[in-house]
């Protein structure tokens, strides 16, 4: 069916071209050749917007021959602040000696290291102190008790309960590959 209508279409195209010629040819003073310009210029704006929408599809009665936008992407300029970024100055502890542990942007003050030996049970642990001067270096001072071997150091942030006001600890690191000496 579109087929058929677009070579009606180029058939009424090339009769409004005859006629465009009839009426320059005339100089514009034939009312017949202007008045049927008219009229095969109406019957081709007519013929354009039937084949535009017969040729489209649309939600509901509208009918359109764009694609639909692409919804919207959020900008989003926030950046991920990172808190609480661990880091070991070494994996060695050296019994009787201060391991420094450097805590990147600390979420707070207060923190606890526990070494644990291979059945988790708790080795040592220590609140650990800010070092004076320094936003990230913390230190806890290694007992000399400790027995030599591999352990797991575990970081703990003690955070305030907001609704019931109590003291709760949260691992923020964990390392099984220290070796006390």
């Amino acid at each position: 069916m579109r087929f058929k209508a677009f070579f009606i279409y180029i058939g009424v195209g090339v009769a409004f071209l005859a006629a465009s010629l009839w009426v320059f040819l005339s100089g514009g003073k034939s009312a017949k050749a202007i008045r049927t310009k008219y009229k095969l210029g109406g019957a081709l704006l007519t013929a354009w917007a039937m084949l535009s929408a017969s040729t489209c599809g649309g939600p509901g009665p509208m009918v359109t021959c764009y694609e639909p936008a692409p919804p919207e992407q959020p900008m989003c300029y926030d950046v991920a602040v990172m808190v609480n970024e661990v880091s070991l100055e070494s994996t060695v502890v050296k019994r009787g000696e201060n391991f420094k542990i450097r805590i990147a942007e600390p979420s707070g003050d207060r923190f606890v290291a526990k070494l644990l030996d291979a059945d988790k049970n708790v080795l040592q642990e220590a609140a650990l102190q800010l070092e004076e001067g320094s936003n990230w270096d913390f230190f806890f001072k290694a007992d000399k008790k400790l027995p030599t071997g591999t352990a797991t150091l575990e970081v703990e942030a003690i955070i305030k309960d907001a609704e019931t006001g109590k003291d709760e600890a949260a691992v923020i690191f964990r390392n099984d590959a220290i070796t006390i000496e």
